[in-house]
């Protein structure tokens, strides 16, 4: 029997409508709700839904768009806020939209949502599919996609989908260097570079430190950095707390992959006595909520997350009208924010 949102209401104690917003990514849920509505939804199979904005009457709709994400419940922050970009351009379009969470045995049983062969769908908007076996099974639906984010190897998408993503590289280079003046010398990176869903926006990250520590003439001493473990390694207080103990120094600075993963480091660094920013300074990367209401608040650089989704959407409608067009490579400007976990 299928999951229904009284289903998921019933179970959490909350009210249908409440449900339907945290599932929608609209606005007026706290953001603790969602993400345990958004867990509850999980756990219950209940992997598709229409959002409520949606047009009651199908013979008005000019399609279904399938929101595809394997991102972590844990970080739903990000992708809920691009969500919502696509619901207002989508809604405007008179398109509706429906939401596919694939888990870690769906990827590796190439196993899609099964309204992805409904005729409804007209399109999809992939995000956090970085797999390239995925990516590529994706593209046998013969259905438009756009994807935010892509595999770091990408070349093999381009001109068979559309790539919307974000600009990783100006501002961390630009903290390597601010850092370096106000006496810095020992930085080291923390987050996945390794599993088979790893994006091109977490290596852009990294290459960028790399390349202004290269043009500093600094070595990166990458016993130092946290590259090889998958994502649950630094949900992990206990793991986390271990590869910190190993290392032979400790950084004067971690650029970290996502905000998250910057989190996850800055409560276990607590946890083993460090002083942020005084003893090691921290750097997250999109600016979740998250980021500014810890103490010490983290330095982040802001990434434009409804505009992603307002950008996918629109070259989606563009795609479905015009399927002859040349395909987009799309970069979005990123803003850098300092707080508190850094001395600048």
């Amino acid at each position: 029997m299928k999951c229904t949102i009284n289903d998921i209401a019933r179970e959490l104690g909350l009210s249908r409508n409440t449900v339907s917003k945290a599932l929608s990514g609209v606005s007026g849920v706290a953001v603790e709700t969602q993400k345990m509505v958004l867990q509850k939804a999980r756990e219950m199979d209940y992997k598709k839904f229409l959002l409520e904005t949606a047009d009651p009457n199908p013979q008005n709709m000019g399609g279904t768009i399938l929101f595809l994400t394997r991102s972590s419940v844990s970080y739903s922050d990000f992708w809920i806020s691009v969500m919502k970009g696509i619901e207002e351009v989508l809604h405007k379009n008179n398109f509706n939209l429906v939401l596919g969470v694939m888990n870690g045995e769906d990827f590796n049983n190439l196993r899609f949502p099964t309204i992805l062969k409904d005729k409804i769908i007209k399109g999809v908007i992939a995000i956090e599919i970085c797999n390239t076996q995925v990516c590529e099974a994706m593209l046998d639906f013969n259905l438009p996609v756009v994807t935010i984010d892509m595999p770091v190897n990408y070349k093999f998408l381009l001109g068979r989908m559309d790539i919307i993503t974000m600009e990783n590289k100006i501002h961390i280079k630009n903290l390597v260097h601010q850092l370096y003046k106000n006496g810095c010398r020992r930085f080291a990176f923390a987050g996945d570079l390794t599993s088979d869903n790893t994006g091109c926006g977490f290596q852009d990250r990294y290459e960028a430190m790399c390349e202004a520590l290269g043009e500093l003439g600094i070595a990166h001493d990458e016993r130092c950095s946290i590259t090889q473990e998958p994502n649950e390694c630094f949900m992990n207080f206990s793991i986390l707390k271990r590869k910190l103990e190993a290392m032979p120094t400790m950084p004067d600075v971690f650029f970290c992959g996502n905000d998250w993963t910057a989190l996850h480091m800055m409560y276990t660094l607590q946890g083993l006595g460090y002083r942020i920013p005084q003893d090691v300074e921290l750097i997250g990367f999109d600016n979740i909520p998250d980021a500014e209401k810890h103490s010490p608040s983290l330095t982040t650089i802001h990434t434009p997350k409804e505009h992603l989704g307002k950008t996918a959407a629109r070259t989606l409608i563009e795609r479905i009208q015009n399927p002859e067009i040349p395909y987009f490579f799309t970069q979005l400007s990123t803003t850098l924010i300092l707080r508190e976990s850094t001395s600048l």
